[in-house]
């Protein structure tokens, strides 16, 4: 769907993208994330064709982005910051995307109405929450081939993220050629929604394939260790190993039976996955 092909980006000299490659799947979400400022703004601009890059090529399908107006009719981007008018409404601003998008009409009321908004309602005058929920509403709405969300759940409250989490895999379920990027500074925000994760580290993407490394997970052992006894560490892909002389911690990629059998003659203090996060850490050292 969206091909992203050695991609780098300078903005004032400074090397903000390097050699980036990556593609999304149709009908599937992708997950960017990676800590403020390392780039996912400046990635997303230049997915959706607001940014040239000075490398590289970007493909919706077949099609180039960069001053293509046709393919550009195919994506919505929405910025963590989005420009209006000082006097816009929720109504003139939907005006202002007719005039270049489809907007489901029914749909988006029924969205106005399950996240709290009012088309009289004035955007100067609205919490960051509540701009942030309106965009969002919007896109939805538009059910783009390319949706681009760009911080997507800050300052979104519990109830509204997941209320908004369940429209978004309504959308990418119902229309089989609609791809989503988001990013996010938490890797926890897209865990349970992305089909796809990438970390951005110093304008450097790494990717992972997709959630079928969740039948992998990776485990920490905490065993107490029996006086004399030699443990066949060697059978297991040890990850991360800490030990005094009477425990012994060890991040593990095994199955939990090797696991019991190497440490048959212990008793297990605790055995348990290790964090979704931790599990990011561990691919990217492993990809590095």
């Amino acid at each position: 769907m969206l091909d992203v092909l050695h991609v780098s980006k300078s903005i004032n000299n400074k090397l903000i993208i390097s050699d980036c490659t990556f593609q999304t799947k149709e009908n599937a979400i992708m997950g960017i994330v990676g800590v403020n400022g390392v780039g996912k703004t400046t990635l997303l601009r230049l997915c959706s064709g607001i940014l040239k890059p000075d490398n590289g090529t970007i493909l919706l399908g077949t099609e180039t982005i960069y001053q293509n107006v046709e393919a550009k009719k195919d994506i919505v981007f929405i910025s963590d910051t989005p420009y209006y008018e000082p006097d816009s409404t929720i109504t003139s601003v939907k005006a202002f995307y007719e005039a270049f998008y489809k907007i489901d009409e029914n749909y988006f009321n029924y969205l106005l109405d399950i996240f709290k908004l009012d088309k009289r309602d004035r955007l100067f005058h609205l919490s960051k929450g509540k701009l942030k929920r309106f965009y969002l509403v919007l896109a939805l709405a538009i059910a783009p081939k390319l949706l681009l969300l760009d911080e997507t759940f800050d300052g979104v409250d519990p109830i509204c993220k997941k209320l908004f989490k369940a429209e978004l895999k309504k959308l990418v379920s119902k229309n089989k050629d609609t791809s989503v990027v988001l990013t996010s500074h938490s890797l926890r925000e897209l865990s349970d929604i992305a089909d796809q994760i990438g970390y951005l580290d110093n304008g450097v993407l790494i990717t992972l394939n997709d959630k079928s490394y969740l039948k992998d997970p990776i485990y920490q052992v905490i065993v107490f260790k029996e006086p004399k006894e030699n443990y066949n560490l060697d059978a297991l892909y040890i990850l991360k190993k800490t030990e005094t002389p009477n425990i012994l911690i060890i991040d593990c990629y095994n199955d939990l039976e090797k696991i019991h059998y190497v440490f048959k003659k212990s008793k297990f203090l605790e055995i348990k996955e290790v964090s979704f996060d931790n599990w990011i850490v561990y691919q990217m050292e492993v990809l590095r």
